[in-house]
């Protein structure tokens, strides 16, 4: 029987399933799980919401009820639905990454819930039943670990810079371009990677993109890899020099840290958690959100100054071993989980 229901219903793998991946090999060593996904995750036992149903019927064998972990509106839904609708021995913990005030459906969901568990500060100060302020965190050994694709096409550039995320404004993947279309015609020896899915939606925003490089004449040394699978992001980090993050908003952000970990220099917005990660000159820059004119001037520095890129590619992993690994994250889901288990020991 499981202790914990994992939920990641989403019809792609997101940034936030991301987080919940990396998190499931740690959960497992300590609860029993099932994972409530469309895709699935070695190890996980995955089923649907109806087979859950039938699952938590049963009562718990050892716990008082089941801990139902969610993160999106509409696993919220259908956690509470379960709860408070069928009646089931649930209850419903959510993680929230926002930095900015909830529109008033979710504001409805977040408040029936059981606890909180919010990813800054600032994330905290916006929602209900907050138990506990847990930053996001990586699988340091994972990135740090992995080696470079064998045989890709950049692998003959002196420097390679890239960014990751679905390709669309919100991400600032256009500053990005900007930043390229006025380095790369200067630094033939560099290339840049553009990791992340174009959905239809901004398609004609990714063809406007490709046109731009394409008028400088550097397309060349751009390569767009659209969607590229979880199990081979640490081989593209481990391919470049400088990650850059020029996100017009992040809640959270995991991109840097997984950069730094990978041992790149990063260059990235102030929204999000970045400014807690980023310590200026020192792993990297930071620009105030939407600056592209200091974006590009960061990143020439970092291109020109073989010295200044190396000391900071350097310094990167140590902090987000410290303060952003994964283990502290897991320990401090662990900590809420247990506390609402004990508060109630007799339901």
């Amino acid at each position: 029987m499981p202790e914990v229901v994992v939920s990641d219903m989403h019809h792609r793998i997101t940034g936030v399933s991301a987080t919940i991946r990396a998190l499931l090999p740690f959960m497992q060593e300590r609860y029993e799980l099932v994972l409530l996904s469309n895709f699935p995750a070695e190890g996980i036992r995955r089923i649907t919401l109806v087979e859950l149903w039938k699952l938590l019927r049963q009562a718990p064998s050892e716990r008082p009820f089941y801990i139902w972990h969610a993160r999106r509106n509409n696993e919220l839904f259908w956690a509470l639905f379960t709860r408070d609708v069928l009646r089931l021995p649930v209850r419903v913990v959510f993680t929230s990454a926002a930095i900015r005030r909830h529109s008033w459906y979710p504001r409805q969901l977040i408040k029936a819930v059981d606890a909180v568990i919010a990813t800054s500060h600032a994330a905290a100060a916006l929602v209900p039943h907050v138990r506990a302020v847990v930053p996001h965190g990586v699988d340091v050994t994972r990135f740090s670990s992995a080696k470079p694709l064998v045989n890709s096409p950049w692998r003959d550039f002196r420097c390679v810079v890239g960014i990751v995320g679905r390709v669309r404004p919100e991400k600032g993947t256009d500053l990005f371009v900007q930043a390229l279309c006025e380095l790369l015609p200067a630094h033939k020896d560099v290339c840049a990677l553009v990791v992340g899915k174009t959905t239809s939606k901004f398609q004609r925003f990714a063809d406007e993109l490709k046109a731009k490089l394409a008028a400088k004449g550097v397309m060349d040394q751009v390569f767009f890899l659209d969607e590229v699978a979880y199990t081979d992001m640490p081989s593209i980090y481990q391919a470049m020099d400088i990650v850059c993050a020029p996100a017009r908003y992040e809640g959270f952000g995991l991109v840097p840290i997984e950069a730094m970990c990978s041992g790149t220099a990063v260059v990235g917005a102030r929204t999000g958690a970045y400014p807690d990660m980023i310590q200026q000159g020192e792993n990297g820059f930071l620009f105030d959100v939407g600056d592209q004119a200091m974006l590009t001037h960061y990143l020439a520095q970092l291109l020109d100054d073989d010295q200044l890129l190396a000391r900071q590619k350097s310094k990167g992993q140590a902090m987000v071993d410290a303060q952003f690994s994964i283990a502290r994250e897991w320990e401090g889901i662990a900590n809420v989980y247990e506390t609402l288990w004990a508060e109630n020991p007799h339901e």
